[in-house]
Formats: C-alpha cells, sequence, structure tokens
C-alpha cells in the first residue's frame, strides 16, 4: 500500500473521489460479473493520480472473498 500523506484540499476533492470509486466499482462489477466490490484505502486517488498521467491501464488483481465477491488491489 502506498505511503499516507497528510495535505489540506479543496472539500471538494473527497466527493470527487466518491465519485470515482463508485464508476470504478461499477464498472469492474459489470465486467466480472460481480455483486459486490470493495475498493480500500487509497486506491481511488491511484486511479486518478493514473487517469491525470494518461495511463490506460492498470495492473490490477481483484482477491475473491466469496462467491461474487471481491477486493480490488493494485500491482
Amino acid at each position: 500500500m502506498g505511503n499516507t500523506i497528510r495535505i489540506y484540499v479543496d472539500e471538494s476533492l473527497p466527493q470527487i473521489l466518491e465519485k470515482i470509486r463508485c464508476e470504478v466499482a461499477a464498472d469492474i462489477k459489470k465486467r466480472y460479473n460481480l455483486d459486490e466490490i470493495t475498493i480500500n484505502g487509497t486506491l481511488a486517488s491511484k486511479i486518478l493520480a493514473a487517469k491525470m498521467r494518461g495511463d490506460n491501464f492498470l495492473n490490477f488483481h481483484i482477491r475473491k472473498v466469496g462467491l461474487n465477491k471481491g477486493i480490488l488491489e493494485l500491482l
């Protein structure tokens, strides 16, 4: 997991990160036929940073925790 750095941000940034987290979760659930996917910690900010860098491909792994449930982990 990445380092956590304490910074001051605009109050709208957490809402944007939550929106990205929800969009990524919905896409992965649809693509991999899952009922539930968990995106923990700072993954939403890592995904946003990758989008801002122009990375079109992210290496990730879905750790299965149930029949149709998983946890997203970036490699």
